[in-house]
């Protein structure tokens, strides 16, 4: 039972100590202002750990003995791999706010700003590649999938011989379609919110001004990436259920046991799959310690 809570709840507690460490080295050197701005980071990121951590448990509600209808089940199977990046969408939303009205005075700025211009290559690199991964795998685990009894691409089987076959759920189709719209969905309102932010002009305070808008962008992409690594996480963990797919039949010779092609890369899979939950974890916790304020240290003036 308690390995059972680990598995559900470790990855949360293991994200957290990295946001921790994180935010130590580099994060609070960088703090975003206790106003609007930093209320809207603080409430995308209350919401999207509480909204995970909610998932995480629900997925293993068995642990609590409640007696659920069947299509609770049937619900959460179908649909558990969009919760990532549903949670990520709602926190872009919450992001968007505030806007910064046009009459806001601000100083003058003739160099052209992108949605890009405060954002580093690091935190854009982050999450471009977790994409390539999470494409890669859809296309590659699509490809294999079967149709099921309901003409669901969600199967996988190994032929037995004799026209014998053992076959269990991957992530085919039919989960992974719904996801690449909502994929598509949150790069939207990422770039959406990346514009917002670049938009308006300078306050008079530019140096301030730009490194707020610098953590508020890099909270931005904290939140896509976090969602992007959790659901890379359920589409290894769902790879890593269908590679320990076993099956066995008799001839003449005795017993001959059957599995899948990538059967050997079942504890990769599962390893992997709880790293990237936990990475996804870390950086929504990141992005709401970047709110935190930190003493700043005034050099003393000594008095003759």
């Amino acid at each position: 039972m308690i390995w059972m809570y680990y598995l559900l709840l470790g990855p949360v507690a293991a994200g957290l100590v990295i946001a921790v460490v994180w935010w130590l080295l580099r994060g609070r050197h960088t703090p975003l202002s206790r106003d609007s701005v930093g209320s809207s980071a603080v409430a995308a990121g209350l919401i999207l750990l509480l909204g995970g951590i909610a998932a995480l448990l629900a997925s293993g509600v068995f642990l609590f003995r409640l007696n659920l209808p069947n299509g609770y089940w049937e619900w959460h199977r179908d649909y558990r791999f969009t919760i990532p990046l549903l949670l990520g969408i709602l926190g872009m939303a919450v992001l968007a706010f505030p806007m910064q009205r046009r009459g806001v005075p601000g100083s003058a700025d003739l160099t052209p700003r992108t949605p890009l211009s405060f954002t580093s290559k690091f935190w854009l690199l982050n999450p471009a590649v977790v994409v390539v991964f999470i494409l890669t795998l859809t296309v590659a685990a699509g490809s294999a999938s079967e149709a099921d009894t309901t003409a669901r691409y969600n199967m996988y089987f190994v032929d037995m011989g004799e026209g014998g076959s053992a076959g269990t759920t991957i992530y085919g189709w039919f989960y992974s379609l719904p996801c690449l719209i909502l994929l598509a969905v949150m790069v939207v309102l990422a770039s959406i919110n990346l514009f917002l932010i670049a938009r308006p002009a300078l306050d008079h305070d530019r140096d301030r001004d730009v490194r707020g808008r610098t953590v508020r962008s890099r909270t931005v992409l904290m939140v896509g990436s976090g969602a992007l690594l959790w659901h890379l996480g359920d589409i290894l963990a769902s790879l890593a259920g269908t590679a320990s797919l076993r099956g066995s039949f008799g001839t003449s010779e005795g017993t001959v046991g059957v599995w899948t092609t990538f059967a050997a890369l079942e504890p990769a899979l599962t390893v992997a799959s709880l790293m990237a939950v936990a990475l996804g974890f870390a950086s929504w916790f990141a992005g709401a310690l970047s709110v935190i304020p930190v003493r700043q240290r005034e050099p003393a003036t000594a008095s003759s």
